[in-house]
């Protein structure tokens, strides 16, 4: 894995809950409400699936829109891309290179 695939993958595991809804939907799709009934947050839950389908990670059938609150009434799924962003995640090689610490900084 090079530095700019790190590089954008650490933005996109720094954003709450993003990492724990790819988690729940790589199970089975679920809908908004779903994923809601497992957080404290709809807005929070909201977020992180707007960044989510920003990225093209996940999708949804039916009407609504990522914009509101909760997002969509169909259920949510993982894209293509979203299955190899959870495989990445599922390796622990990959979360070791991503909190690396750089030799130069540890002194």
């Amino acid at each position: 894995m090079n530095d700019l695939d790190l590089m954008w993958l650490r933005e996109l595991v720094s954003h709450r809950y993003v990492v724990e809804i790819l988690d729940t939907l790589a199970e089975r799709p679920r809908t908004a409400r779903e994923l809601i009934a497992t957080r404290t947050q709809a807005r929070d839950v909201g977020r992180a699936l707007r960044t989510l389908a920003a990225q093209g990670f996940v999708c949804a059938d039916g009407e609504g829109s990522w914009d509101t609150t909760p997002p969509l009434r169909g259920p949510i799924r993982l894209t293509p891309a979203g299955l190899n962003v959870v495989d990445l995640l599922s390796n622990f090689l990959v979360w070791e290179a991503l909190y690396e610490i750089p030799e130069a900084s540890a002194r």
